[in-house]
């Protein structure tokens, strides 16, 4: 895996002839995992998913784990479906199956990462497995999305087995087990073993779950009806045994319900296996719980945890008095006397439950409440994974999100910022001047600007107008021009016009938002200029996540699939689009006019709603307007699935500029990078909508590297960039876009020094809608703006970053060393503009022009009693 260092080979396929299992590294000493313990946890888990129907499957991830290949060939499986985000592992594993007979009819493979299920059948497979997958997802957001999206793809009755999950609960005890597994770590300071611990489960990279977040995910997740979480069997002990276990979500009404099962409780009745087949053979129970059996599996790492709290005792390793048996031998002994046995976690985390059933008298069929989970809240299920500190380059992975507390961040997703290394386009030195000493205090020395990353006319005025007046301007322009594949201007401009009366007629307007969930990219785009034309704000969704703290809409715009999945919103009109309907008839011109609408529309008015972790964001039409002053390019749509926030600024953007939007047909492999640079060159797009961020990093470098032209997006929905990759020329930021990189007076840094990283320009959002403090603290005055062009505004991202020598940006995880923000001991004032922004500023940097304070100097929480701004109170009437 990864910092488990478990460290699975990949190829997948190979066990095929003999079911070997595949190599795995010990996280203990370094060393190979004796291949009989890892046969063993496999047989298991093959074991678990046999107890499901299985004949039609679907396997997630095949490049990160084994194809069970004696699974595939069992009679019952007449279909199987497997999926990796690898494409040369894919490419192997699908040369391999076709090179079998007995495989050859039977399996499919596709390389799609786990989130992507566009395409894959509704309703058609029995079971759905993604084993080992789940630890490397980035965090509880994404295995929501995950589960969301793969449920419908279950026929009735069918099942999702999620296995070889990691125990948060027993992370501390991994840790502390990992750490003394050492030589010398149990002679060492006691403290600084301790320190160690919390800080290498702090570090953890990979996704660990408590066993009680299922039972918290299908109480929001209608289709669930069953929840079976258990501990793998197997005699061996190692970190697999210890430390992970397999839950599965049935859809089938369960036949038995074991919460409330009888309970035998060990250590009173029953000490020893002998008690326990005594009392099975005495009573005959149909279920007993065998409860709080301590987990001899842990039992020794768990002692040494305690210890570690403990001055009077040793720390160590040595081995424990056994206060129980192995929870294998009392499975046997169960087994023994006909019984099933299932191990569970318990009531705490060095503890056991083995559920023993009669089959004579409990009906087969999915079980629930195996493990009697606590009702608890879903988010304290899981830890927040960390991620490498290491420059942006074609091989890494998107930016990691910025830690809670002082500064979060709402990113966003899947339209980051791709990966890869930039390099600083010098600006015109009056295009960027340093701030100015306003208001008493002294203006600080300036220095050249090296730390601003820009391209060419940054800031040239915007397009005048809205994004509804330049797409008509554009219309008028060339009516018959191709918008999308079959769809011209003209033909978009009245679609779009007829389902905006529609919404009129709906109540959607200014001050509204209407949602959608459109995976169609035409009716995406007539949804999007619908909407922008009634003046509401667009609320661009995927409908798998919960989605109860985003806004409340007017209106829904649906398709089929999203119409399944999301529930009702009271008070809010629901329109669903029929994939199997015909385009509407363009009949005529019936543009929307202010007579039209609830009332006309302000400039102030969001264009976009993102919901996010933080809070909604509000994005306004600046990015728009920024591209509508461009030349035309046309743009590629690499979108998978449902639309973001990202995606529709992009398109949009596109509309209002006269480009054609292409879409990739069934002979393009949206992975694999020189496919899709081939075929973007062959349609002459030079802009990319949507795409993976490993792809559209591979994407920039092969265009640099063969003299293409290429533009992408991405990055926060709060602080937006579009970095353009011109022939001969390192990447940049589009016109309009820009970033900083900052000291702890808000200066430029210079080359090779760290500073903390803000966006500036068309990028930058509105604001959080509702959120005044949040708003205040994160949005900050711009102080590079060109004299007498009013105020503008900056995001911090709470990133830090460096300016090489050569140009090279290196995007860091965490916040810069002298952050203000981050310093308990800096102080601050509260600053306004005319517009009515306010904003935290560091008391020592000197105030940009057009701002003045409002509130003076004080430390960095009483400043945040003074951020509210009357402009906020628009954006309350959208939540």
């Amino acid at each position: 895996m990864f910092d488990s260092g478990l460290n699975e080979q990949r190829d997948v396929l190979a066990p095929v002839p003999g079911d070997g299992p595949a190599g795995g590294i010990s996280s203990y000493d370094a060393l190979p995992i004796p291949p009989a313990h890892l046969r063993e946890w496999r047989d298991a888990a093959l074991g678990r998913i046999r107890e499901l129907p299985r004949r039609r499957v679907l396997q997630i991830g095949a490049g990160t784990g084994t194809l069970p290949a004696r699974l595939v060939r069992d009679a019952e499986v007449r279909e199987y479906w497997a999926t990796g985000s690898c494409a040369a592992a894919v490419a192997a594993l699908t040369a391999r199956a076709q090179a079998d007979e007995a495989l050859r009819e039977k399996v499919r493979l596709e390389c799609r990462g786990a989130e992507d299920t566009h395409g894959l059948p509704a309703g058609h497979f029995d079971t759905i497995v993604a084993d080992s997958v789940v630890p490397s997802f980035p965090g509880l957001a994404h295995l929501r999305t995950v589960v969301g999206r793969l449920l419908p793809l279950l026929a009735p009755g069918g099942s999702l087995f999620l296995g070889g999950l990691r125990n948060l609960d027993l992370a501390h005890c991994f840790r502390t087990g990992t750490a003394l597994a050492r030589p010398g770590a149990a002679r060492g300071d006691r403290e600084a073993l301790r320190r160690r611990v919390d800080r290498e489960v702090a570090e953890e990279r990979e996704l660990l779950l408590s066993p009680a977040l299922f039972d918290a995910l299908a109480r929001d997740l209608p289709a669930v009806r069953a929840v079976d979480v258990r501990v793998r069997r197997g005699v061996q002990h190692n970190e697999l045994t210890r430390y992970r276990y397999d839950a599965v979500l049935s859809t089938a009404e369960p036949a038995a319900d074991l919460t409330a099962a009888p309970r035998a409780r060990w250590g009173e009745e029953i000490t020893t296996a002998a008690a326990l087949a005594g009392h099975l053979r005495a009573r005959r129970p149909a279920v007993l719980r065998l409860a709080a059996v301590p987990n001899r599996r842990v039992h020794d790492e768990y002692a040494a945890m305690q210890s570690l709290f403990n001055p009077l005792e040793s720390i160590d390793l040595a081995p424990q008095d056994a206060p129980a048996p192995a929870p294998e031998v009392l499975c046997r002994a169960a087994e023994r006397l006909g019984y099933r046995a299932l191990p569970t976690w318990g009531e705490r985390p060095d503890l056991l439950d083995i559920v023993l059933l009669d089959p004579g008298q409990v009906p087969a069929g999915p079980l629930t409440g195996v493990y009697a989970a606590p009702v608890v809240e879903a988010a304290g299920c899981a830890n927040t994974p960390a991620t490498d500190h290491r420059p942006a380059g074609p091989d890494a992975g998107p930016p990691a999100r910025p830690p809670k507390g002082p500064a979060p961040s709402a990113r966003t997703a899947p339209g980051t910022l791709p990966p890869h290394t930039v390099r600083a386009a010098a600006p015109a030195p009056h295009a960027l001047p340093a701030p100015t000493a306003t208001a008493g205090r002294p203006a600080t020395p300036t220095r050249p600007a090296t730390g601003i990353w820009a391209g060419a006319d940054t800031d040239a005025p915007p397009s005048e107008g809205n994004v509804a007046s330049l797409f008509a301007a554009q219309v008028a322009r060339a009516p018959e021009a191709l918008a999308l594949p079959g769809l011209t201007y003209a033909e978009l401009d009245a679609r779009s016009d007829l389902l905006a009366h529609a919404l009129l007629e709906h109540r959607a307007g200014p001050g509204t938002c209407v949602l959608t969930a459109l995976s169609s990219p035409a009716g995406f785009a007539v949804a999007a200029l619908a909407v922008v034309k009634t003046g509401a704000a667009l609320l661009p969704v995927d409908p798998a996540p919960d989605l109860a703290e985003a806004p409340h809409p007017a209106v829904l715009l649906l398709d089929e699939m999203a119409d399944l999945l999301l529930p009702a919103v009271p008070g809010a009109a629901r329109l669903v689009r029929e994939e199997a309907a015909g385009p509407l008839p363009p009949a005529g011109h019936w543009p929307v006019t202010d007579a039209d609408r609830l009332r006309p529309p302000c400039p102030g008015d969001p264009l976009l709603l993102v919901p996010g972790e933080d809070g909604t964001v509000a994005v306004g039409g600046e990015a728009v307007a920024a591209a509508a002053r461009a030349a035309p390019a046309d743009t590629a749509w690499l979108v998978r699935g449902y639309p973001d926030g990202d995606a529709a600024i992009g398109l949009l953007s596109a509309l209002v500029c006269g480009a054609r939007v292409h879409l990739p047909d069934g002979s393009v492999s949206r992975d694999v990078p020189h496919e899709v640079l081939g075929w973007l060159r062959r349609r002459g797009a030079r802009m990319v909508l949507g795409g993976a961020d490993d792809v559209l990093g591979a994407l920039l470098a092969l265009a640099r590297a063969e003299g293409a032209g290429l533009s992408v997006s991405g990055g926060w929905a709060e602080g937006r960039l579009v970095v353009e990759q011109v022939p001969g020329s390192p990447p940049r930021p589009a016109p309009g876009y820009r970033a900083y990189l900052l000291d702890a007076l808000l200066r430029p840094v210079g080359p090779g020094r760290t500073g903390s990283l803000y966006v500036a320009g068309a990028g930058v959002a509105q604001g959080y809608a509702g959120e005044p403090g949040a708003d205040g603290e994160r949005f900050l005055p711009d102080p590079f703006t060109r004299p007498g062009g009013g105020t503008a505004r900056m995001w911090r991202t709470g990133r830090a970053a460096r300016l090489d020598e050569d140009g090279s940006l290196r995007v860091l995880h965490g916040p810069a060393h002298d952050d203000p923000f981050t310093d308990e001991h800096a102080t601050f004032v509260v600053l306004a503009d005319a517009t009515g922004h306010r904003a935290l500023w560091p008391a020592t940097a000197a105030i940009p022009e057009g701002w003045y304070e409002t509130h003076g100097e004080d430390t960095y929480a009483p400043c945040l009693d003074h951020l509210h701004s009357p402009d906020d109170d628009d954006l309350d009437g959208l939540l």
